[in-house]
């Protein structure tokens, strides 16, 4: 017999194929117990999911908007291609790719995204939150307050902030919109009248509701856009980005991207702008 051939006896054979067979049962019975707790990632993921379109009643019956009642902020001149026509507009949405982010689906770095799915739910409805003692639950919220925006239902305190630093920035290269769970000058927000000759007679009345608003951030002065170009894969199919960014025309105007609406109720408002629309600014991308 050549003197490098190796020798194989059926003990080593066997003693192999069992211990396979030992780590084989030993990976389905680990599998099912993890199904029982229900640890399995797709099991995590189907509750998440389940968790962020879980329905929000919006039954507001006041004429402004308050602080700590449920609110949408709609982006309504928006069009989302290929959606319903995207007659709803987009809603400013909670968005995850991590499943160990808390059991509600929201946590610290979640990622703000503007989605075609307006119906109210978790994911997109937000409870602002007053800065000071004449900012109090159930007090109207008024131009030129500063506030945060938190989302409507969570396990813990988070956010709504845009922060500046390059590791920041979202695939447009401008600051992206997430959630996080310190307060910080970060988390902070105002509103103004969308149309700029009457911003200054607006400051410091109340804010109504279906109002037309432009959402600015005050650490940085720039305000909520939604990103028609850059659009982000999400659990719920692609939705636009969120940054903070200024987007204005020839004459010093916010464009489409920049102008918001807070609903507060699943009825339409009764309040209407003088011309309520921003025709030549509407985007369908």
């Amino acid at each position: 017999m050549h003197r490098d051939t190796q020798l194989y006896s059926v003990n080593v054979r066997m003693g192999n194929w069992v211990e396979e067979t030992r780590l084989q049962s030993e990976k389905i019975k680990s599998f099912l117990a993890k199904r029982d707790r229900g640890e399995l990632l797709v099991q995590k993921s189907q509750r998440m999911y389940a968790s962020l379109l879980r329905p929000v009643v919006l039954n507001s019956t006041s004429e402004f908007l308050r602080y700590g009642e449920d609110a949408q902020l709609v982006c309504s001149d928006i069009r989302f291609p290929g959606w319903s026509d995207g007659a709803g507009g987009v809603a400013l949405s909670c968005s995850t790719s991590d499943y160990r982010s808390e059991l509600d689906g929201l946590g610290p770095g979640c990622t703000m995204t503007a989605s075609p799915l307006t119906e109210s739910c978790v994911r997109n409805c937000f409870k602002i939150c007053g800065i000071g003692s004449n900012c109090e639950k159930g007090e109207p919220l008024m131009f030129g307050d500063t506030f945060t925006i938190s989302p409507c239902i969570s396990s813990k305190p988070l956010f709504v902030t845009a922060v500046s630093l390059y590791t920041e920035r979202g695939v447009s290269g401008h600051p992206a919109l997430k959630l996080v769970d310190s307060h910080d000058a970060y988390c902070r927000w105002t509103v103004d009248y969308w149309r700029v000759s009457m911003r200054e007679e607006a400051k410091g009345l109340p804010v109504p509701n279906g109002a037309r608003v432009v959402l600015k951030h005050t650490a940085t002065n720039l305000n909520a856009a939604v990103e028609t170009d850059f659009r982000i894969a999400t659990f719920f199919g692609d939705e636009y980005e969120v940054s903070a960014h200024s987007y204005k025309d020839g004459r010093g105007c916010e464009k489409a991207q920049n102008i918001w609406e807070f609903v507060t109720s699943s009825k339409h408002s009764a309040f209407k702008d003088d011309d309520g629309t921003n025709n030549d600014t509407k985007t369908n991308k």
